[in-house]
């Protein structure tokens, strides 16, 4: 008796099918175009899927938060994900609580890290995308930065930075980690060429800190 010459078809490994990067972009569009008129001209795609799932009065409260002045949009929504019956105000307090955990320092939810790091991007690049500062932002070269961007807004909204030593402190080591990146760029004419081509100065570092 002789063996067939491939197995059965059950029996074979079927790599699964990935979606590429193109085809979620769209699908995300879609999803995008789909959404109450009052919501589209403010959701990212990063967040589209999320903002779909809502309910619609879920869907409702967020956009008349955004109206009243809503600037946490990734902690609006997964907020309204756990209870979707939130009105307006509910959300909009909860949203601009300062939760600190036991440890006594404050964590920056990782969706306001990923916005504030694309708004530097953008800041220092000003004709690249959104959405490709967004993806630049999941980089392994950039997961240094995202650190420090998360430790810096955790600590500025910290009530520890009421204390005068530790504002002190702060400024000393943000102004010693300046001198050094200055002295680091001073060596290196690229660096230099890089810094002038974006145009980065203390008087126009102005970016997003809602």
């Amino acid at each position: 008796m002789t063996l067939p010459k491939h197995p059965p078809i059950h029996f074979r490994i079927i790599a699964p099918m990935t979606e590429t990067y193109a085809s979620k972009r769209e699908r995300w569009q879609k999803l995008l175009d789909a959404l109450p008129a009052n919501l589209r001209g403010h959701i990212s795609l990063r967040n589209v899927e999320s903002v779909s799932a809502l309910s619609p009065q879920a869907q409702e409260t967020l956009a008349q938060a955004i109206q009243a002045g809503l600037k946490r949009l990734p902690r609006a929504i997964e907020l309204l994900e756990s209870a979707p019956g939130l009105s307006v105000a509910e959300l909009l307090e909860k949203v601009s609580a300062v939760r600190e955990p036991q440890g006594g320092t404050t964590s920056l939810p990782d969706a306001d890290t990923s916005r504030r790091l694309a708004d530097l991007v953008q800041f220092c690049y000003p004709d690249m995308p959104r959405l490709s500062a967004e993806a630049l932002c999941e980089a392994q070269a950039l997961s240094g930065v995202r650190q420090v961007v998360s430790a810096q807004e955790s600590l500025f909204v910290s009530p520890h930075l009421n204390a005068d030593f530790v504002l002190v402190i702060f400024h000393a080591c943000l102004k010693q980690a300046l001198e050094r990146l200055e002295a680091k760029t001073a060596g290196n004419p690229a660096f230099q060429q890089a810094v002038s081509q974006s145009d980065l100065s203390y008087s126009n570092l102005e970016v997003s800190n809602a």
